[in-house]
């Protein structure tokens, strides 16, 4: 809930812990509270975020896959 990850615009610029892109201000960014980082949208955390939207979308909660 309060932790868990989620899509919005980058504040800041930086670069992508996964990929080593960089995240230029204003980007679609993956941000994970918790560690406080942020990915860049092409990353596979960035993918799990969506997985894990969509799952919750449909009810799918508890898929563990």
């Amino acid at each position: 809930m309060r932790n868990d990850p989620y899509f919005c615009k980058a504040r800041f610029a930086g670069t992508c812990p996964e990929t080593g892109k960089p995240i230029r201000k204003g980007d679609e960014i993956a941000y994970f509270p918790r560690d406080r980082k942020a990915y860049h949208a092409d990353s596979k955390a960035a993918d799990q975020v969506r997985e894990m939207m969509f799952n919750k979308c449909y009810g799918m909660d508890d898929a563990n896959w």
